[in-house]
């Protein structure tokens, strides 16, 4: 978690998916718990190290990371109204210093249309 703070705020609402555990303070909804089990196939997919080291030096390859596993968790509502409320926070998230700023809000917006 100290090369992730070095990079990121990190505040005591964070969620974090690493290996095979998802570390949050508060109970996760289920379209969140979606978004980091993404986030743990990923690192599956592609080895926990090399997915840990993307997302901390490439932006590219965090942004990725990122609009899939936002994707999943908003095509996981059902809800039409929910999901579009899911869409704008995930927008507004994705664009925030979290993610260290790797995109616009309107571009994140854009590529969150499912």
């Amino acid at each position: 978690m100290d090369a992730y703070k070095e990079k990121f705020e990190i505040t005591d609402r964070t969620i974090f998916a690493l290996g095979l555990d998802i570390y949050t303070n508060y109970p996760l909804t289920p379209d969140l718990l979606v978004h980091e089990l993404c986030h743990l196939k990923q690192q599956e997919r592609i080895g926990v190290k090399e997915w840990a080291y993307d997302f901390l030096e490439n932006p590219q390859k965090r942004l990725e990371f990122e609009l899939e596993a936002y994707r999943a968790q908003i095509l996981s509502v059902k809800d039409r109204n929910q999901r579009d409320q899911i869409r704008r926070q995930s927008a507004i998230d994705l664009s925030s210093s979290l993610y260290g700023n790797i995109i616009t809000r309107d571009q994140a917006f854009t590529l969150l249309k499912v």
